[in-house]
């Protein structure tokens, strides 16, 4: 709800006209966004669907149907580790149900003996059987058991997709980008800082424990053609 619904960030409307008005330096860096028809500051970016400048706009999320930036980047973080953790917790339950309803199998001691017992060969024979055999008894299924296979493969494959997601947007704030300021910087060659302070600072932790985290500098020698 706070994802969807939280303003993503509004950039502070900043005074511009004359030069008594705003001031020597005031709009150092900004940029004069031509939809808004207003000063527009550093990271800050337009997002026509939403038809505003978001600060810090990291993207816009069609699943939440709002934007992403610094108003609601921590909630969304928050929502993908939720959804993957929901996601893995259905994928197990419903194994653990598929278990208990499937038909039981037919030799299955002698299966397990003969892997437990048996050399290589023996060993992939059986497991072949298991296999076979467990495929025949799935025509038995009930609609429950298909309803089942089908949520375990979506949830399984939802999961693999926020994983990834999260993981992409951890890296960014390690790096102290977001998504919109790493494709811009891409094919320019920048001296940056990653570093586990950023994660820290994103996620308002104490400074106290930042000073005791080590800082990894990324420092791009730059090669005179």
């Amino acid at each position: 709800m706070l994802v969807a619904f939280k303003c993503a960030g509004r950039p502070i409307n900043v005074l511009y006209g004359t030069h008594p008005g705003v001031g020597n330096g005031a709009l150092n860096n900004y940029t004069f966004c031509l939809y808004c028809s207003k000063p527009k500051s550093p990271r800050t970016h337009h997002c026509r669907t939403c038809g505003m400048c978001v600060l810090d706009m990291d993207h816009h999320c069609p699943f939440i149907g709002n934007c992403v930036g610094a108003g609601n980047h921590k909630n969304f973080i928050a929502f993908l580790i939720s959804a993957v953790i929901s996601t893995i917790y259905a994928s197990a339950m419903c194994v653990y149900s598929l278990i208990h309803i499937m038909p039981p199998l037919e030799n299955g001691a002698a299966y397990a003996s003969n892997v437990a017992h048996g050399d290589t060969l023996s060993v992939l024979r059986a497991v072949k059987n298991i296999t076979i055999a467990y495929i025949a008894n799935a025509v038995l299924f009930s609609v429950r058991g298909l309803v089942l296979v089908y949520l375990f493969v979506a949830s399984v494959s939802v999961a693999i997709g926020l994983s990834v997601l999260l993981w992409q947007q951890l890296s960014y704030i390690y790096e102290g980008k977001t998504y919109l300021s790493h494709l811009s910087s891409q094919g320019r060659e920048e001296d940056g800082e990653k570093s586990c302070r950023n994660l820290l600072t994103f996620f308002g932790c104490p400074h106290s424990i930042e000073r005791h985290l080590p800082t990894i500098r990324n420092l791009r020698k730059r090669h005179k053609t």
